[in-house]
């Protein structure tokens, strides 16, 4: 769990979430992210930032904000479906791809996934991670999302690499990792 917080702080620091973004040498305070929380997921559409889940609660959160850095503010959106942490996100035409996660302490991984539409503030099923993880990385190519590594309550990390085509809603497994990983 630790070691995940500090990845996940380390990418705030970065994104400017934690309330201050570096001009060269100088720090800037910027607005407090409204709900504390670790183990979230955040992406970029339009120049806004969107925090999704995280912990706490021990279940996962479901909350999502939205960071406006022109105007320095914080503003609620709709809650994600699904609540979870450990989670990846992933963007795809403007639209925000959440992908596996845990809704336990116990770090069971999910299958879950679900896309936001920032324009419509609103949320729709897509078909499930064949492989449930979480802890795992996505990203983004040609339009296509790879999922990869992961784990699952506990176990080792996984190698498994899966492609999600939003265009169809269908996943094809692609060859494993030759290293396991997660976190």
């Amino acid at each position: 769990m630790r070691r995940n917080f500090i990845w996940i702080l380390t990418g705030m620091v970065l994104c400017g979430l934690t309330g201050a973004v570096t001009a060269g040498d100088e720090w800037t305070k910027k607005a407090d992210m409204p709900t504390a929380r670790d183990s979230l997921a955040a992406s970029v559409v339009n120049g806004k930032i969107y925090v999704i889940g995280g912990w706490p609660p021990d279940t996962g959160s479901n909350t999502v904000e939205e960071y406006d850095p022109v105007k320095d503010t914080w503003t609620k959106k709709a809650d994600m479906p699904t609540a979870r942490n450990c989670l990846s996100t992933s963007v795809v035409k403007g639209k925000i791809y959440v992908i596996g996660g845990s809704a336990t302490v116990e770090l069971h991984g999910l299958s879950t996934v679900e896309v936001y539409d920032p324009t419509t503030d609103k949320w729709a099923k897509c078909s499930d991670l064949p492989t449930p993880r979480w802890a795992l990385t996505t990203c983004t190519v040609n339009g296509k999302i790879y999922a990869i590594g992961g784990g699952d309550r506990g176990g080792p990390a996984f190698q498994t690499v899966e492609e999600y085509d939003p265009a169809t809603d269908k996943w094809t497994k692609k060859a494993d990792m030759p290293t396991a990983r997660d976190d």
